[in-house]
């Protein structure tokens, strides 16, 4: 036998041993060319239609013409002159992802490939996973928050524009509590796509919260940020979604907050964009706020994040109480008294916390329809049957299609006359929420409950929709009541609000009743109810202390 012959035998003999293994081996000889290859190796390195054999003796560039970089490699380990020694890692071709580890054999060098496909597939979902959210495929709030740390470096580095939104819906919970949760996941796939239909292909969406999504616009100055959330507000607002013959519209409140030299944290960033989405909210919603430095504006941000845990801490271990203020009549045919339910805070030390304090923050973060209901209930055990009072309702529980139902069911519990009570809701929510409204107030007036608008007149359109509102109270505005004793606008204004209310059968009712000048001038003008300090202060609920224990809402209502 020849030499030929012989390394033709032992070659064969050698493939044939690692045929079997469960990964791709290559051996090169000190000439750089194919000694031994198996099937695995042809296979991964993208020859499927060839034999090993076609193989042999071929250099390594045409063995790894499909591998640039291990090309590379090799070229670099054979100009230094080392050793072969080197590991590639997750390395992709065609539809295989594999790991090659070369060494040192003889002074050639053996190629190892192992297949990592499958595994290198379920990581990448993995990773995937935990950065994306599984409804809308956007990226979550942690991936929303590693792309803006990204950007950052780069905008400051080539003083570049660049801008964060937050968004949040407004009107959202009430397709939950309707139409269900699958009819929200849908919303939220709607909203997605709006949103990815209105960015740039460099731009980055992502949701990051239950209704919430956060928008990363780069190479953006301000004014383009703001158009191309507006154009996004308009496309919400005009969306309408059909659920089981049910109609909704939402709303988004918006936030901006820009990204350059001088704000260049991503706190500070990511914290300013949600606090100009929560001022935006608190503005009326369905609109846009840029985040500014203002120092104050920040302060409150921190104040009212503050109050979060305290008004859980209040809820949880009843530290709120009922106050009542009388609303009496200027036309001396009262036989029923009349009171507002108020609510204070009651601090350790024994003093109170007036509702301005807590209110603002209560709503931000969403807590009033929970303290409403702890209201409705605890009034409900402790009030004088035989008198008449007057509940507020926040403009969020408006919206809550399952207030009523609530509220009914509290009424058999304690036997209350519904003729007694009347509910009373800001001007501000009843425009923002009319759909709502009507349902709540048109439900409940068929049990026999009464309503009132409260704070009228500070609407810019508060004449056109009273008309729609079955409403039986008008209580107009404070702001110009304590005004009409040296106002002529302020006067006007109350006497054409006293005289609508009554061509519409309405009773009116004055707050802000602080002196007897005022209670004199809604005499002349002919106002059915004042209320204020000039007529009653204050004061705690007299059944309160006998029976605060009472007051945690009933789990089974909840």
């Amino acid at each position: 036998m020849n030499d030929y012959s012989d390394t033709t035998h032992l070659r064969k003999y050698l493939t044939g041993i690692i045929g079997n293994a469960p990964f791709g081996i290559v051996t090169f000889s000190v000439n750089h060319e194919v000694g031994i290859i198996n099937s695995d190796a042809i296979k991964l390195l993208g020859f499927e239609n060839s034999n090993p054999e076609d193989l042999i003796d071929s250099q390594y560039k045409d063995a790894f013409v499909n591998y640039p970089s291990i090309v590379s490699e090799f070229q670099s380990l054979i100009k230094s002159g080392a050793r072969f020694d080197a590991n590639i890692n997750n390395i992709d071709f065609g539809i295989y992802t594999v790991n090659i580890k070369i060494r040192e054999l003889f002074n050639g060098a053996l190629v190892i490939i192992e297949d990592i496909t499958t595994q290198a597939k379920l990581e990448k979902q993995l990773r995937y996973q935990a950065s994306h959210d599984s409804l809308t495929n956007l990226g979550n709030r942690q991936d929303f928050e590693d792309c803006v740390e990204t950007y950052i470096y780069k905008a400051v580095e080539h003083n570049l524009p660049g801008a964060v939104i937050f968004i949040d819906l407004d009107r959202f919970k009430p397709i939950n509590d309707i139409a269900g949760h699958a009819a929200g996941d849908e919303v939220l796939k709607r909203v997605a796509i709006i949103f990815l239909s209105h960015i740039r292909e460099r731009d980055i969406v992502a949701r990051i919260g239950g209704d919430e999504f956060a928008i990363l616009l780069a190479d953006c100055p301000l004014q383009m940020a703001e158009k191309i959330a507006e154009s996004m507000r308009k496309a919400i607002d005009e969306m309408v979604f059909i659920y089981d013959d049910n109609s909704f519209k939402i709303g988004m409140s918006a936030g901006i907050s820009c990204i350059n030299k001088e704000n260049d944290r991503l706190s500070n960033i990511i914290n300013s964009a949600d606090n100009a989405c929560q001022i935006a909210k608190n503005n009326g919603r369905n609109q846009i706020h840029v985040a500014s430095v203002n120092a104050q504006e920040y302060q409150q941000h921190k104040q009212q994040v503050a109050w979060l845990p305290k008004i859980t801490k209040a809820l949880q271990q009843n530290q709120f109480r009922l106050f009542i203020q009388e609303i009496s009549s200027l036309k001396e045919n009262q036989t029923v008294k009349h009171f507002e339910i108020l609510i204070r805070l009651l601090n350790e030390d024994g003093t109170y916390t007036a509702p301005g304090i807590f209110i603002p923050p209560a709503e931000r973060y969403d807590l009033m329809p929970q303290i409403d209901r702890w209201v409705i209930e605890c009034a409900f055990t402790q009030i004088d049957k035989n008198l008449c009072y007057s509940i507020n309702l926040s403009g969020l529980s408006t919206s809550d299609s399952s207030l009523a139902s609530y509220i009914e069911s509290l009424q058999k519990i304690y036997q209350i006359k519904a003729a007694n009570i009347t509910f009373e809701i800001t001007e501000t929510a009843a425009i923002q929420n009319i759909d709502n409204c009507l349902y709540l107030i048109n439900k409940l007036k068929s049990k026999g409950f009464q309503f009132s608008l409260d704070d009228f007149g500070s609407g810019l359109s508060s004449f056109s929709y009273l008309k729609n509102l079955n409403i039986d109270f008008l209580k107009i505005d404070g702001s110009f009541v304590k005004e009409i004793v040296n106002d002529p606008a302020s006067y006007a204004m109350v006497k054409s609000i006293n005289e609508v209310g009554h061509a519409m059968n309405l009773k009116t009712i004055a707050e802000f009743v602080e002196n007897k000048e005022i209670y004199l001038k809604l005499k002349e003008i002919g106002v059915d109810y004042a209320q204020g300090y000039f007529i009653d202060k204050p004061s705690i609920l007299p059944a309160e202390n006998k029976k605060i224990k009472s007051c945690a809402i009933s789990k089974k209502l909840k």
